[in-house]
């Protein structure tokens, strides 16, 4: 794997970035065939997100949301969207249960006497 650090750029993202964090530095990984910004100070893995879209305006607004200094407001965030990914699967499972209780019901609800037991138990050979 190939990894290319990026200084500068067109639309100057690298000292923008740079002004985020000292330790942020941007490298292209020629094998995903996309940006990765990293941070230095992390001492075994240095990831920190990917550019999916390129260079843009967008990867400062990411580093600046998921800065550190924003861990509370973050985790609020994860935890709000946990509840409704679990309230939306709880909604789907409610569903489901009601189908098909309302199926065994709509089977259960015909009268024993519309039935006919005289050939129930008889086997008969064609």
């Amino acid at each position: 794997m190939a990894l290319i650090k990026i200084s500068n750029d067109a639309f100057n993202i690298a000292e923008r970035i740079k002004a985020l964090n000292p330790h942020y530095f941007i490298v292209f990984n020629t094998k995903k065939q996309l940006f990765e910004v990293h941070n230095a100070k992390q001492h075994s893995n240095t990831f920190c997100i990917t550019c999916e879209n390129g260079l843009n305006f967008n990867v400062i607004n990411k580093l600046r949301k998921t800065r550190i200094e924003n861990i509370e407001k973050l985790i609020k965030e994860i935890e709000i969207n946990n509840q409704l990914i679990e309230r939306e699967a709880s909604e789907q499972v409610k569903d489901v249960a009601q189908y098909k209780a309302r199926e065994m019901f709509d089977y259960a609800k015909h009268r024993v006497e519309d039935c006919n037991f005289d050939d129930s138990y008889s086997t008969k050979w064609v």
